[in-house]
C-alpha cells in the first residue's frame, strides 16, 4: 500500500469491508482496499500530522487526530469530513471511540483530556484537568463508563465518563506513563512507561499489583489478550516480551 509522501505512524482495519486506514506524517489518512493495495481515497483537511485513526464499529467512518489540535470524523464512503472537533491547545496524542460509537475521547499535549458526544460536536462534555503534564494516551473501558489517561506526570489515572470526576490515581512509575490499555473484564489496568517497565493495577483501589520488569529501555505499548490470560509490551530496547499466567492473588 503506498502513496504517502513521509512517515505512515497510525493504521486501522476493517474487516467486513477489508478496508485499511492509514494516517501519516504527510498530513493526510488514506483508505486502501486490504486485498489489491488499492488507494481508494485520500482524507485531507488537517494542517498538522495526523498521528492516530479509528473505525467506528459499522466501519461507516472513521475518526482521526492530529498535530494541528484537532480531531475529524470522515464519511468513509464520500471521504468527506463531517465534523471538526476544536478544543485542544495543543498537539493530539490519541483519540477513541466508545464501544457504542457515541462517545469519543481525546488525549493531548496541552495536559488535559476531552470527552465528546458525536451528536454535539460544537464543544466537548468534559474537560479532564487533573494530570501536571502531557496526557500521552487515553482509553475507554469496555463499557463506555470509565476512561484511563496516562501522563508525563509519571502516573496514569481513571476517570467517570458521565461526571469527568477522578475515581483512582495510580502513581507508582518514575518515569512517563506512555500507555494505558484495560483488562477486558474491567478489573484491571495495565501501564507501559518509560522506567521500563509495565504495571497492573486494581481498577477500584489503584494498587500496584504487579509489576513486569525485564525490558533494559522505554516500554512503549502493553496489550492483553482477550482472555486476560496474557500481556505483551514492546520497548525501545528493540524486544516484546510476552507474560503469562497473571493473578492478582498470587502475583
Amino acid at each position: 500500500m503506498r502513496g504517502h509522501s513521509a512517515e505512515v505512524v497510525a493504521v486501522a482495519v476493517y474487516r467486513s469491508t477489508q478496508t485499511v486506514a492509514t494516517s501519516s506524517m504527510d498530513q493526510t489518512t488514506k483508505l486502501f482496499n486490504a486485498v489489491t493495495g488499492q488507494n481508494v481515497a485520500t482524507l485531507r483537511g488537517h494542517t498538522g500530522e495526523v498521528v492516530v485513526n479509528q473505525f467506528d464499529r459499522d466501519g461507516t467512518t472513521v475518526l482521526t487526530g492530529s498535530f494541528d489540535n484537532t480531531i475529524k470524523i470522515w464519511d468513509v464512503r464520500t471521504a468527506k469530513c463531517t465534523a471538526t472537533l476544536y478544543g485542544h491547545t495543543a498537539e493530539l496524542t490519541a483519540c477513541h471511540y466508545d464501544f457504542s460509537c457515541r462517545a469519543i475521547a481525546s488525549s493531548s499535549l496541552d495536559g488535559t483530556a476531552k470527552l465528546w458526544d458525536v451528536r454535539m460536536t460544537d464543544s466537548c462534555c468534559h474537560t479532564i484537568a487533573g494530570h501536571t503534564d502531557e496526557v500521552l494516551d487515553i482509553c475507554f473501558d469496555s463499557v463506555g463508563r470509565r476512561v484511563a489517561t496516562a501522563s508525563s506526570d509519571c502516573s496514569a489515572c481513571i476517570w467517570d465518563v458521565s461526571s469527568g470526576d477522578l475515581i483512582s490515581a495510580m502513581i507508582e512509575h518514575t518515569g512517563e506513563v506512555t500507555k494505558v490499555f484495560w483488562e477486558p473484564a474491567g478489573h484491571h489496568l495495565l501501564t507501559a512507561s518509560q522506567d521500563h517497565s509495565s504495571i497492573i493495577w486494581d481498577t477500584e483501589t489503584g494498587e500496584c499489583l504487579q509489576e513486569l520488569k525485564g525490558h533494559t529501555d522505554h516500554v512503549f505499548s502493553v496489550i492483553m489478550s482477550y482472555l486476560g490470560d496474557t500481556i505483551l509490551t514492546a520497548s525501545k530496547d528493540n524486544t516484546c516480551c510476552v507474560w503469562q499466567q497473571f493473578n492478582s492473588k498470587n502475583n
